[in-house]
């Protein structure tokens, strides 16, 4: 069984993609008059910038060995599955292209098996 550390860097970079991936479909969907409100997409972008950071900082924090790499995956992967939620309820029912729709779909469910990894281990 490898370690948690040999699955955290996919994590980290699954996570940081997920951020890029949500901020492009809000921003997507947040034009045309069918979009989400511009209130929501500035919401759901800055969540996504912060969810991004926030993994960059905990991949450094892991290195240094300030947390615990397993706690730090569920923590992210946990805020990257609500993100991803998130955004798709906010583009439900919105004219989102839909390769953009299909991009969060797999994003989320990408997160959902890179959890159920992580809780097996």
């Amino acid at each position: 069984m490898p370690a948690v550390s040999e699955k955290l860097p996919p994590m980290i970079l699954r996570t940081s993609l997920l951020g890029l991936i949500v901020a492009a479909a809000v921003g997507i969907a947040a034009c045309g008059d069918d979009g989400i409100s511009k209130s929501e997409s500035e919401q759901l972008q800055q969540r996504s910038t912060e969810l991004q950071e926030k993994a960059q900082k905990t991949a450094e924090d892991i290195r240094e060995g300030r947390v615990d790499p397993e706690d730090a995956a569920r923590e992210l992967q946990k805020e990257a599955a609500e993100l991803t939620d998130d955004a798709l309820e906010a583009v439900e029912d919105t004219n989102l292209p839909d390769e953009a729709r299909r991009q969060l779909e797999e994003a989320q469910k990408q997160l959902e098996q890179a959890q159920k990894d992580l809780d097996t281990d």
